[in-house]
């Protein structure tokens, strides 16, 4: 005979009621992991928006420092297309008045 055939009644009410508090209690654990991924979902939702946002400010801070890089370049080749202007209308003024 088994040990669960030999086992009366109260000692198998016993039995189970432990059985039963372990599993409570298991239960208790698998809530609070639950609670616990729930907790991260909302988090990493949160992180995530938080990445998107700096995501489009790093693109615009990009697109100033374009801008900005641009600017000194824009200027040299206004200068340069100044000058040699200059110079040309010099040298024609110059031959020209003659």
């Amino acid at each position: 005979m088994s040990e669960v055939e030999t086992m009366t009644d109260s000692e198998r009410i016993v039995a189970l009621e432990e059985h039963i508090k372990s599993i409570e209690q298991r239960m208790i654990k698998v809530e609070s992991v639950v609670e616990n991924i729930n907790s991260l979902t909302v988090s990493m939702e949160r992180f995530s928006v938080i990445l998107g946002n700096q995501v489009d400010e790093q693109k615009r801070t990009n697109e100033r420092l374009k801008k900005i890089e641009s600017e000194p370049r824009d200027l040299w080749k206004n200068v340069k297309t100044s000058v040699i202007v200059a110079l040309i209308t010099g040298i024609i003024t110059y031959f020209g008045s003659r």
